[in-house]
């Protein structure tokens, strides 16, 4: 009986310290079920769609050969778990005659590649879709004015870290945002923008 009791000390004295419990289950000081995330970005939103040319029917011709915006936006939300992100956004993009104001509202999955797959991936990547509602505004005289837009944003975004509570992000977006003319139109486009797509580079900061 001694024999099997000391046997059995001896064992688990010397049971491994890994935990085999997911993250999510395992007791740590420092990581939290629910952070906190303010993110700041920089890029360019372009495509062909915003590119607008219609003979109103005052017989005057608006034309705008605008293809691309500089762009720059702040993001704020939360993260669940280290994965479900969910985040509200405001931008405003600048061009030579036209500005764009935008805000809306992106759900996004995060994944941590690193972990799995070691060198050589980033940190993290996420995958994200939202709503997109902007207002598009023009600084020419008697172009005519366009209506709200309501449309759709997703993208993926990929992370690596800088610090343990900042990320050096690189992203890209396809977005539908489209904007109606307010003039009656004879020929040529009725509206300003549509398929496009969002390139740049951001700051991301957790707590």
């Amino acid at each position: 009986m001694a024999i099997c009791m000391a046997l059995m000390l001896a064992a688990a004295a010397t049971a491994p310290d890994d935990d085999p419990l997911p993250r999510s289950l395992q007791v740590d000081d420092e990581w939290n079920s629910v952070s906190g995330i303010v993110s700041a970005r920089l890029g360019v939103w372009a495509g062909r769609s915003f590119s607008f040319q219609a003979v109103r029917t005052d017989s005057t011709q608006a034309t705008s050969k605008q293809q691309a915006f500089f762009s720059a936006s702040l993001l704020g939300g939360v993260e669940f778990f280290d994965h479900l992100v969910v985040l509200g956004t405001y931008e405003a993009d600048l061009a030579s005659k036209i500005s764009v104001q935008a805000g809306g509202a992106y759900v996004g999955w995060r994944e941590h590649p690193k972990q799995r797959y070691g060198k050589g991936v980033p940190d993290e990547v996420m995958l994200y879709a939202g709503v997109l509602v902007g207002r598009l505004d023009v600084q020419q005289d008697n172009f005519g004015s366009f209506g709200r837009g309501v449309g759709f944003g997703g993208g993926i975004e990929f992370g690596w870290s800088i610090s343990s509570h900042a990320n050096l992000q690189f992203f890209a977006e396809y977005r539908n945002l489209k904007f109606d003319y307010k003039r009656d139109v004879l020929s040529g486009d009725d509206s300003i923008g549509g398929t496009s797509g969002w390139f740049g580079v951001g700051l991301d900061y957790r707590f």
